[in-house]
């Protein structure tokens, strides 16, 4: 990862991911507000980077949708003042972002065109499978645009990460076609990076020259390292991501300075993720 020059100036991205609204606002989680969670998240980050140009929300929007949870959501973010664009996770479903979130300053886009740079959005889920997959559509779609586009750095977003994460049970939950993704992606030098949810950690790796970003959730984290489901006491938090015109990535993660009151670690296990 290169470092820009001091006079390039950035397009800054703020991550958000993971937010696992309920239908019941008043209803919690693992012993937490899910969406007071997420609204602390976004203050914090509004309040450290008053200068971002957008908002990429990469899945698991909510836990059980419906229309009146993506509406509730919508609300929320047209108060934000830049575009906010999303990809759905497997609790979501994409019919429903794209007619009850999707509007004003919200889109659930293929592709995001900036200034030196595009970014690719990618559908990874499975119906009825927390697992990722990238159907034959979706990899056509990815050629597609990096095609379209060949002078524009990429960056490229869906929801499941592509690697393990060393977390045992969340990776029976990775994408379980990745190699024919990085196979594709290989052929484009112009990828710099992949970004991703699901995982409710931080991970930053390289794999064959290419930048690989999870991010933490907006709620409750996963232990790293655990066999089995478990939760860790380190607070929810974002991803700032600062694309530059060289094609260089500025990136790092910021938390909430305590866990979300009435977190219940011992918590076992929560449906499927």
């Amino acid at each position: 990862m290169n470092e820009p020059g001091p006079v390039d100036k950035p397009i800054r991205i703020i991550q958000i991911t993971d937010f696992h609204l309920l239908a019941d606002p008043l209803q919690t989680m693992m012993g937490i507000s899910t969406e007071q969670s997420l609204l602390q998240v976004i203050d914090l980050a509004w309040r450290n980077h008053p200068q971002t140009d957008l908002i990429l929300m990469t899945g698991d929007l909510v836990q059980e949708p419906g229309v009146a949870t993506y509406t509730r959501l919508k609300k929320r973010l047209e108060m934000l003042p830049v575009p906010c664009y999303c990809l759905p996770g497997n609790h979501d479903q994409s019919d429903l972002i794209r007619t009850a979130l999707a509007g004003d300053n919200i889109a659930y886009p293929a592709q995001i065109l900036l200034d030196g740079w595009q970014i690719v959005c990618l559908d990874s889920t499975l119906p009825d499978d927390p697992g990722g997959f990238l159907a034959e559509a979706q990899l056509a779609i990815l050629e597609a645009k990096l095609l379209e586009q060949p002078e524009r750095h990429a960056l490229v977003c869906l929801h499941h990460s592509p690697l393990p994460t060393g977390t045992e049970w969340l990776d029976t939950m990775t994408l379980s076609n990745a190699e024919a993704f990085f196979a594709l992606i290989e052929r484009f030098p112009r990828v710099k990076a992949v970004v991703y949810g699901h995982i409710h950690q931080a991970m930053e790796v390289t794999h064959n020259e290419l930048l690989l970003l999870g991010c933490p959730s907006t709620c409750f984290q996963f232990k790293q390292g655990s066999a089995d489901f478990a939760l860790d006491a380190v607070p929810q938090g974002y991803r700032w991501i600062d694309l530059y015109p060289d094609g260089s990535i500025r990136t790092g993660v910021v938390r909430m300075d305590a866990l979300p009151e009435g977190l219940d670690l011992s918590s076992s296990g929560y449906q499927e993720w």
